[in-house]
């Protein structure tokens, strides 16, 4: 097959492109890891059926189907329709493709090494080529006024708050979704492949998915089908191990998008990672809940539980007058109101606040 300088094929090059990516080293690596030159060719003439790549390609339509079956379960090509799927396409986006190549849940598709060297080759591109891309997005948005992500306080934080909306409650998030799975959370599990695993939880299976992206999970392999009960069961441990929540940043919480309630940390989510990779301020990734935690002196003892809870850097301890003891203070300023860090708090000291109005949120 014919390659170009850079040593890589012209149809992996292709297939890179169109993911934005063409020019990439890493991320062409990570293509030749997931294809062999003839997947890739049959992927280059997708969309469409095993029947009609087969007549395009000249392959015998059993080894497209074979093959076509293998692409699909690594989540290089998804199904046109995922309770039909008899017309594939290639996957849309690159962080779609490494989200569900390293969702692995239930398939068995490598050998330890070849897990260690997939897991790898996404690694070089994450903190590379990915970090350039999505730093470039959040500082172009931040200049238009636009956050596409919000976080959404913990809803045990916010029990006794009067006037909670459906869209910052993710029990709410949750009951309204006709379908439910739960995945290996693609973050932590990169982490962990590659050395270096998650500070706040040793949870795999916490990632809820919904509508498509649930349907999705189901036809590929990688999910199981869970009830409200068990889903809201996972938000409590989520909650409980210090994860934030993570939702779109507008009032819509029906089955339409986004198709996942992201419950992670800063040391394991890939967005937040590339983004402090490259310096990107909280502040161009995320827009604020409409809490925001505040600190009752009288009843802080000191623990510093709160410290090591906080994933913005909003918290520190600073000296009380005439005593040795330290009390917690936070800074409104890098508070974005996830309110995790009241839930660690025994004394009650740390407690959520109301502080932005319901046009905070975007309808």
């Amino acid at each position: 097959m014919e390659r170009n300088v850079d040593g890589h094929s012209d149809t992996y090059t292709t297939l890179a492109e169109k993911h934005g990516f063409g020019k990439s080293r890493s991320y062409l690596s990570v293509l030749r890891f997931l294809m062999t030159p003839e997947q890739a060719e049959m992927v280059s003439l997708l969309p469409g059926s095993p029947e009609e790549v087969a007549q395009k390609s000249g392959i015998g339509l059993a080894t497209v189907k074979r093959n076509i079956e293998i692409l699909h379960r690594k989540g290089v090509i998804v199904p046109t329709d995922y309770k039909n799927p008899s017309s594939y396409m290639f996957c849309k986006y690159a962080e779609r493709l490494w989200e569900v190549s390293e969702s692995l849940m239930g398939l068995d598709l490598y050998t330890a090494e070849e897990m260690k060297r997939l897991f790898s080759l996404w690694e070089d591109w994450k903190v590379t080529d990915y970090a350039d891309m999505t730093a470039e997005r959040w500082l172009n948005l931040q200049a238009m006024g636009i956050n596409g992500l919000r976080i959404v306080p913990a809803y045990k934080a916010i029990l006794d708050s009067p006037q909670i909306l459906p869209h910052e409650d993710p029990r709410e998030i949750v009951r309204v979704q006709p379908l439910i799975t739960v995945v290996s959370c693609s973050c932590r599990k990169h982490k962990k492949m590659i050395g270096n695993p998650c500070r706040k939880s040793q949870a795999e299976a916490n990632c809820l998915q919904f509508a498509k992206s649930a349907e999705y999970t189901l036809s590929r392999g990688h999910g199981r089908r869970i009830s409200v009960d068990e889903a809201l069961a996972i938000v409590d441990k989520n909650e409980d191990d210090g994860l934030v929540h993570q939702w779109m940043n507008y009032s819509k919480i029906e089955a339409a998008q986004p198709y996942a309630l992201c419950s992670c940390c800063r040391c394991c989510c890939t967005i937040w990672h590339a983004a402090d990779i490259r310096s990107v301020p909280n502040d161009a990734v995320f827009a604020r809940s409409r809490y925001e935690a505040r600190v009752e002196a009288a009843l802080c003892v000191g623990c510093e539980d709160c410290l090591e809870r906080c994933q913005f850097d909003a918290i520190e301890m600073r000296k009380v007058e005439d005593s040795e003891q330290l009390q917690a203070v936070v800074d409104p300023r890098k508070c974005w109101g996830c309110g995790v860090c009241t839930l660690i708090c025994e004394p009650r000291a740390l407690r959520m606040h109301l502080v932005r109005p319901p046009e905070h949120i975007p309808a």
